[in-house]
């Protein structure tokens, strides 16, 4: 009769279970704010700065408190000078701003070059969302009308907090969804102040048409 003997340091191979791993993320994220907050008080103003103006932005004002954190973390803060362009029409969109500090105007061309500017944005306001969902290219220039602060929140941001925290992930698509949802009705009330009702849905079905193909 032969006997098996186990290996004792691999017999019991512990399993991290969902639940601690969620209790070591906190734990970090907890670390690395105590370390910001004690040893580099110049990074945690700025996060804390950040924060604020991600939590007073209509676009993701109602995400939960540890959701907003975790995008806190994942933003990419920009600084940009009086008149400096941000990005121009037809770039490739890469993801959103958010002003955190001035203000932005958004251009367009006419059929001759001239630039006329469609409308500003202020401050805690977002732009260029929909390039967050795809490869659409910019459809208008973006310039800063002053010294401006801006939070770029990008598509390869996005997939790494889907991947890493999927609850807040969830949430920041759920919040984008919303303001896209938002922004649509707003058009076609726009639309409809202008003209008929009926000839609004088309020429919003006619566009979305031409978008599938």
């Amino acid at each position: 009769m032969s006997v098996k003997f186990s290996n004792p340091l691999t017999a019991h191979k512990p399993r991290a279970s969902p639940a601690s791993m969620s209790v070591l993320r906190t734990a970090l994220t907890t670390a690395q704010r105590l370390y910001r907050r004690f040893f580099q008080p110049g990074e945690s103003t700025q996060f804390d700065a950040a924060a604020d103006a991600l939590r007073h932005s209509q676009l993701f004002q109602h995400v939960p408190r540890g959701v907003l954190r975790e995008l806190t973390e994942a933003v990419h803060r920009r600084g940009y000078s009086r008149d400096e362009f941000i990005y121009y029409e037809r770039d490739p969109g890469l993801g959103l701003y958010v002003v955190q500090r001035g203000r932005v105007r958004l251009l367009t061309e006419d059929d001759e070059g001239a630039a006329h500017e469609m409308r500003t944005v202020d401050e805690h306001e977002a732009f260029g969302v929909l390039s967050l969902f795809g490869d659409f290219r910019r459809l208008e220039t973006a310039q800063a009308v002053t010294e401006t602060r801006l939070l770029g929140f990008f598509r390869p941001d996005l997939r790494t907090l889907i991947q890493r925290h999927p609850r807040a992930g969830a949430a920041v698509l759920l919040a984008l969804s919303r303001h896209l949802s938002a922004r649509q009705s707003q058009m076609i009330d726009l639309m409809t102040s202008d003209q008929d009702k009926l000839r609004a849905m088309r020429l919003r079905d006619k566009t979305l048409q031409q978008l599938r193909e």
